[in-house]
């Protein structure tokens, strides 16, 4: 069982965040969005605010583009909206940064049974219409678009201000698909991201749950990274894409990763991510990065690679045009295995 998870970071005076459980996140050098609304328009006070009604209007924008593009309804629930408003305050206040901090709890949070989770976030000031220009960044997103138009039945939204004399907005639309029953087989994997992970039970899986934990001093993670290269090298030949080289450097930093990640010295996710491109020490004119984590598998690799095939946010960076990649993979006391690719160009 998979659940997924997909981050893409923009910065500037608009900030967009995207994640999914299964985790991509794409940077390109991490320039400002552009905006074709003029910062001289009159700031919004906190007070005067109404984030009922841009919730709703965040929520009516989404829908009639889904709606648009031939896709069905989202239906909004008052759980995943509970969870969006917190993580927008706490953004606001400066609990946490503007971003996913905290998106995998959030999911748990929720307490809903479901397959795949994704999440959108934005903060912007100083606009007469800020929801049209947080969805419009979405919209313009790759990374955002490809989890407004994923395959999930429900969502909420939580818009929060800062204090500050700015008036920042902060924006969170969480995205869910509910299982279909509660009577599935527990999960033996949280992929993500961006993501994935809940207290309730999780999805069924086609992969027996009698494979048996892998304890982490067994598991060969050498084999497990030539696995992760391989089958994304052939996907990539697959549909006519150049294959990636192997780069140690991107490596080393991939490893980092998952090794932080296994050890739960940062959250299963992307924490870090400008950091890590920065520190491979390599000229770079983009840069994108996928993450997953499963344990309880014959086939980990394969678990791992499938569910990023089948998340949009993940597969645009398997299928982007990247030439150098480096993957790090390891494994906890516990059994559970983190993946990390980067891609660089």
């Amino acid at each position: 069982m998979i659940k997924s998870t997909i981050y893409s970071v923009a910065l500037g005076t608009i900030i967009l965040g995207s994640g999914a459980i299964a985790t991509p996140v794409t940077n390109s050098t991490l320039t400002p969005t552009p905006s074709s609304v003029s910062n001289s328009t009159v700031k919004i006070a906190a007070s005067k605010v109404d984030t009922a009604a841009l919730e709703e209007e965040v929520f009516k924008q989404i829908n009639d583009y889904r709606v648009s593009q031939g896709l069905k309804k989202l239906t909004r629930n008052s759980a995943i909206d509970n969870q969006a408003r917190i993580h927008s305050q706490d953004m606001a206040q400066g609990k946490v940064p503007a971003g996913h901090t905290g998106f995998r709890e959030r999911v748990m949070a929720v307490g809903i049974p479901y397959s795949l989770a994704g999440e959108n976030v934005a903060t912007n000031y100083g606009y007469s219409d800020p929801v049209t220009t947080a969805v419009q960044g979405w919209l313009k997103s790759p990374a955002h678009l490809a989890t407004i138009r994923g395959n999930f039945e429900t969502t909420g939204i939580g818009v929060a201000v800062s204090n500050n004399s700015r008036g920042e907005i902060f924006f969170t639309q969480l995205f869910f698909t509910p299982t279909k029953t509660s009577a599935t087989t527990p999960a033996k994997t949280s992929a993500t991201t961006p993501a994935t992970n809940s207290t309730s039970t999780p999805p069924s899986s086609n992969v027996s749950n009698n494979t048996g934990n892998l304890a982490g001093s067994k598991i060969d993670t050498a084999a497990l990274e030539k696995a992760v290269f391989k089958q994304i090298n052939d996907y990539r030949v697959s549909q006519g894409f150049k294959k990636l080289t192997r780069n140690t450097a991107i490596d080393n930093q991939a490893r980092i990763h998952s090794q932080d990640m296994a050890q739960g010295k940062v959250p299963f996710g992307h924490t870090g991510f400008s950091e890590r491109i920065k520190a491979v020490g390599i000229p770079y004119s983009s840069a994108g990065e996928n993450v997953a984590s499963n344990y309880g598998y014959s086939d980990p690799v394969t678990t791992a690679v499938q569910g990023w095939l089948k998340s949009p946010g993940h597969l645009a960076n398997i299928r982007g045009d990247y030439d150098k990649t480096g993957i790090g993979v390891v494994s906890n006391s516990r059994g559970e295995i983190y993946f990390t690719q980067l891609f660089f160009r």
